[in-house]
C-alpha cells in the first residue's frame, strides 16, 4: 500500500498519475486514471493506493501494454 503521506511516496505517485493520464488510451486505463485524480481532489493526502492499483497505474504510465490493451 502506498502512503501519500510519505512525501517520496507522494511525488512518485502523483508522476505516475500524470504520466499515466497522458499514455491512457483504453477506457479502462482513462476511467482509472480520472477516478484516482478524484480520489487525490477529494481526500488529498489521505489517498492510499493497494499493490494492485500501484502496478497498475505504473503499466499505465509506462504505457507497457496493460493486459486491457489490445495486442
Amino acid at each position: 500500500m502506498i502512503d501519500l503521506n510519505d512525501a517520496t511516496a507522494s511525488c512518485n505517485w502523483t508522476h505516475l498519475l500524470e504520466a499515466a493520464t497522458e499514455n491512457a488510451v483504453t477506457d479502462f486505463e482513462i476511467e482509472f486514471c480520472d477516478s484516482l485524480h478524484e480520489k487525490l481532489a477529494r481526500f488529498g493526502e489521505n489517498v492510499r493506493l493497494t499493490d494492485a492499483q500501484f502496478h497498475k497505474l505504473t503499466c499505465i504510465a509506462q504505457a507497457g501494454g496493460f493486459w486491457e490493451r489490445e495486442r
